[in-house]
C-alpha cells in the first residue's frame, strides 16, 4: 500500500517563502520544506499497485483536456478557521475547474485547492496573526503544466515526498 495524492508539485515562489518566514513570529509548528512545497488537489491515502494503475489512466486522460494555465497564489488562509487552526495556507485561484472534474472523475479528499506554508502546533500571537493574513495578500501567478501522482511516505522527520508520474497539459 502507498500513501498518495493528486499535486501541482513542486511550487517554487520567493513571495511564499518570505511569508512562511515571517509566520514564526506568530506560531511553533512543522513547516513544509521549501523543495515539499505544493498545491494539494486530492488526497488519495492508501492504495494498492492496481488502484493506482487506475488512477494513472485516469490523470493521463483528464490532462489531455488541459492547456497550460496560469494560477493566482491570493491570500493566507487559516484552516479549518479563524478561531480554530491547525494549518495555515495559502489560497489558489484558477484550479477550480480541474479540481472540480479530480473530485468527480477519481475522488479522494478534495479541498479548494491551496498551498500549505505551516502545521501550527502553537499559537503565540493569535491577534498578530491574523492582522498579518488579514493585511498580506499575495497575488502572484505560477505555471502550472502538469499535475502528478504522488507518493507520501511519512517518517519521524516529516513526508517524504516522490512524483509517481506527471500527467502534462496541452501546450
Amino acid at each position: 500500500m502507498v500513501r498518495c495524492f493528486i499535486a501541482i508539485y513542486p511550487v517554487e515562489n520567493e513571495t511564499v517563502y518570505k511569508i512562511q518566514k515571517e509566520l514564526r513570529n506568530f506560531v511553533e509548528g512543522k513547516e513544509v520544506e521549501r523543495e515539499n512545497i505544493h498545491i494539494t488537489l486530492s488526497f488519495l491515502g492508501e492504495l494498492n499497485e492496481e488502484k493506482i494503475r487506475e488512477i494513472k489512466n485516469k490523470l493521463k486522460d483528464l490532462a489531455k483536456n488541459y492547456q497550460k494555465r496560469e494560477a493566482l497564489l491570493t491570500k493566507i488562509k487559516l484552516i479549518p478557521s479563524e478561531s480554530f487552526f491547525r494549518v495555515i495556507a495559502i489560497e489558489i485561484v484558477g484550479l477550480e475547474d480541474l479540481s472540480k472534474e479530480i473530485e468527480e472523475k477519481i475522488g479522494g479528499d478534495v479541498k479548494p485547492p491551496h498551498l500549505t506554508l505551516i502545521r501550527v502546533k502553537r499559537v503565540k500571537d493569535k491577534k498578530g496573526l491574523i492582522e498579518f493574513c488579514r493585511k498580506n495578500s499575495i497575488n502572484e501567478k505560477i505555471l502550472v503544466n502538469n499535475i502528478k501522482l504522488m507518493k507520501s511516505t511519512l517518517t519521524k522527520n516529516g513526508p517524504i515526498y516522490e512524483v509517481i508520474e506527471s500527467f502534462p497539459f496541452q501546450s
